[in-house]
């Protein structure tokens, strides 16, 4: 079946979510990958960067049909123009008329207090929205964005951005928790006597949605999922 994982655990991690007894579980298929296991509501999180053939072409038509509200996220320049965005949502509603569609930007949130503090950043984000991810986090958070590092997927480049100045001048490594985030920067950073602080990368509304939108969107797709789970 298209989007079937080769190898998965997830099965197996599903029945031990159900001996627990939740009133809801979250399944999250990474990628192209649809989870497994039958569920009773479906998000789905599409790029406005992708070609809009992936999304609304091949195998992507299949994933749009079969969930209940779709989530655009970079919907920003340069990662995507206006045209671009719009261009998606008027196709993933084409194919299923009625389906919610909320575009989306992530903004970093240090999830430890930064204020006044020289910050090195660590993400994964792609290296153009460098200068946005600076100012956010300088103008809202208060601290001073002395290194950036797009590379925390790459541990070869991620070291050699370790081992620059402006990074060894920082007070604080901030990163997302993933890829080489703790086997490499957290690492250097205790190695070094450096803070480390952890950040979520939230999603914001961008138009035609509004903000708290998706956080509305995500309650009724629980309630969603409870009632039809409870239908059967």
């Amino acid at each position: 079946m298209a989007g079937a994982p080769f190898v998965s655990n997830v099965a197996e991690g599903a029945r031990v979510a159900n001996s627990l007894g939740p009133s809801l579980t979250i399944f999250e298929g990474s990628g192209a990958a649809i989870p497994p296991v039958a569920t009773d509501a479906r998000l789905l999180v599409v790029g406005a960067h992708q070609p809009l053939d992936y999304v609304a072409g091949y195998l992507g038509t299949y994933r749009v049909l079969l969930s209940d509200a779709v989530v655009v996220t970079m919907a920003e320049q340069p990662l995507a123009e206006v045209e671009q965005v719009r261009r998606m949502v008027a196709e993933i509603e084409s194919i299923k008329q009625g389906i919610p569609v909320i575009p989306v930007v992530f903004r970093p949130r240090p999830l430890g207090d930064v204020a006044g503090r020289k910050v090195a950043l660590f993400s994964t984000a792609p290296s153009v929205q460098e200068g946005l991810l600076r100012r956010h986090l300088e103008e809202t958070y208060g601290c001073r964005v002395v290194a950036f590092s797009a590379n925390l997927s790459d541990r070869g480049r991620l070291r050699d951005d370790l081992a620059k100045a402006e990074t060894r001048s920082a007070e604080v490594f901030l990163t997302e928790i993933k890829a080489a985030a703790i086997d490499v920067v957290a690492e250097e950073a205790e190695a070094r006597g450096v803070q480390t602080v952890f950040m979520d990368n939230i999603p914001v509304e961008v138009e035609p949605s509004r903000r708290g939108e998706m956080a509305e969107l995500c309650r009724e797709l629980a309630r969603l999922a409870v009632d039809r789970f409870e239908g059967r």
